[in-house]
């Protein structure tokens, strides 16, 4: 059997760098993980994933070559997530396919599948759909326009005459910030099956991954989770049910407990943490029910500014782009005189918003762009010739900068932004930049699944991938309008 993850989860955070609900840490691992590696342990060898516009799960995922498994991506792009099913291919319309949400991870067993579809549940107050479910791939493609979750179980239970509904017990969930909380606590207490947790169990109830330095008057109490090359101070408490990530500091004599500490995130000295999610200087209290951006860090903060290995990627990528600049000199001399004849478009300076950012207008920081014309998207053959001439190479000096990356999603003006639907907006404002138009290149290569490789500042052999298909687009251009010269 195969299966269709949907990612339509949200940010709860609004500041820049805010991951996805489904990107939430549950003990060692993304939420997301933990649904692919049971679907996995279940004999699933085949998962296509529908992710936002917005979405990076497949810079962290990969290929599903580390699980024996094959992962392909799809994006929904300006489409709702579940309109975007009917993008996933198929060769029988009668092929039971499994569809799961990627912030809820159910109790379930395939095996003891034996009805097509079945929707699996949960009942609290009142039934619940978990988001999982066996249907047939062509129930996927009956689906009207701008269904949401609760249409699509109603269509989805009404199918084939009524589907099979089997109730089980809560699902881990990660939508909220006290969902989060909860599913850490019972991954930790036991009490969810299934699920792994890494490290070595030092005592029943507390795992510590590797390279963890503990004070020796240090106080941990079960359940509770340090993740690698954590450092915790003297007279710390940790637990109950907590999780901490990786790369973390706790200073002396603060007390954390029923929290979740994200990756890389410092916490100060004698502090009180009790129902609180911690990513870096982002604190949310489930307690107060309050949300803060950017506390001061001597409080909360980060430990480390940027990760070595991204500082010297992004290093190395500004210098690529240096010497780009200084091989296509002479090149960008000829544009500007034939600007200046007006033989191409005039060379233009526009101010463009840079990313990720925080949804308040007035804190936006902008940047130079500078193009020949306004050219927007790579439209026909002559498209990508153009796109290489008066858009790419005038935009070396932002890349050098560091203002914008090589692959992502195309700049937009202060203007732009402001005029755009709310969904469109809040997605632009969380994604990286980028001089190569990866909708584009998706589009004209649909079989080299690039949206996988949507991985600026994250996977070289993605970016490379990407600087193949668009030197492959330019120079096959160039060659068709030269044969096409000549007859």
């Amino acid at each position: 059997m195969r299966a269709i993850i949907v990612s339509a989860s949200r940010r709860l955070s609004r500041g820049p760098g805010a991951a996805c609900c489904d990107l939430y840490p549950l003990a060692d691992r993304p939420f997301v993980q933990h649904v692919v590696e049971c679907m996995v342990g279940q004999g699933v060898r085949q998962i296509d994933f529908i992710l936002p516009e917005d979405r990076s799960a497949s810079g962290i995922l990969g290929d599903g070559t580390r699980w024996g498994a094959q992962f392909r991506y799809h994006s929904a792009g300006d489409h709702n997530v579940y309109e975007a099913l009917a993008q996933v291919p198929s060769r029988d319309p009668n092929e039971p396919v499994l569809i799961a949400h990627s912030d809820r991870l159910p109790l379930i067993k395939l095996a003891g599948i034996t009805s097509v579809p079945t929707l699996f549940c949960w009942r609290g107050a009142k039934l619940s759909w978990t988001g999982w479910g066996v249907i047939r791939t062509v129930d996927m493609h009956r689906l009207p326009p701008g269904i949401d979750e609760r249409g699509l179980f109603a269509l989805l239970a009404e199918a084939n005459g009524g589907a099979v509904l089997e109730e089980g017990p809560r699902p881990l969930i990660a939508r909220s910030y006290e969902d989060l909380l909860e599913s850490n606590r019972r991954v930790l207490a036991r009490e969810f099956p299934g699920v792994l947790v890494g490290g070595k169990e030092v005592q029943p109830g507390v795992w510590l991954a590797r390279n963890v330095a503990l004070h020796p008057t240090a106080r941990l109490e079960a359940p509770a989770f340090l993740g690698e090359n954590s450092r915790v101070g003297a007279q710390v408490q940790v637990g109950p049910s907590v999780s901490i990530g990786k790369d973390c500091m706790i200073a002396r004599e603060t007390v954390v407990s029923n929290s979740v500490v994200f990756d890389g995130s410092y916490v100060g000295e004698k502090l009180a943490l009790r129902g609180v999610v911690v990513d870096r200087s982002r604190f949310a209290s489930t307690r107060w029910g309050v949300e803060i951006e950017g506390m001061d860090d001597l409080l909360l903060g980060s430990v480390f500014s940027a990760p070595l290995n991204a500082r010297v990627r992004r290093a190395c990528r500004r210098g690529a782009a240096a010497v780009a600049l200084l091989v296509a000199s002479p090149c960008l001399v000829l544009l500007l005189a034939a600007s200046a004849a007006k033989l191409i478009p005039a060379l233009r300076r526009q101010l463009m918003v840079r990313t990720p950012t925080i949804p308040e207008p007035y804190r936006w920081k902008t940047f130079p762009l500078w193009s020949f014309g306004i050219v927007d998207k790579p439209i026909g053959h002559a498209g990508w010739v153009k796109h290489f001439f008066f858009y790419l190479l005038p935009a070396l000096p932002s890349i050098v900068a560091g203002h914008i990356g090589l692959a992502g999603k195309s700049p937009e003006t202060k203007e732009e932004i402001e005029g755009a639907a709310a969904p469109r907006r809040a997605a632009y404002l969380h994604r990286q930049l980028g001089v190569l138009p990866l909708d584009s290149l998706c589009a004209a290569m649909p079989d080299r699944n690039l949206l996988a490789a949507d991985a600026d500042d994250r996977d070289w052999l993605g970016t490379m991938k990407v600087l193949g298909c668009y030197a492959e687009l330019v120079l096959r251009s160039l060659f068709r309008g030269t044969t096409r010269t000549r007859e």
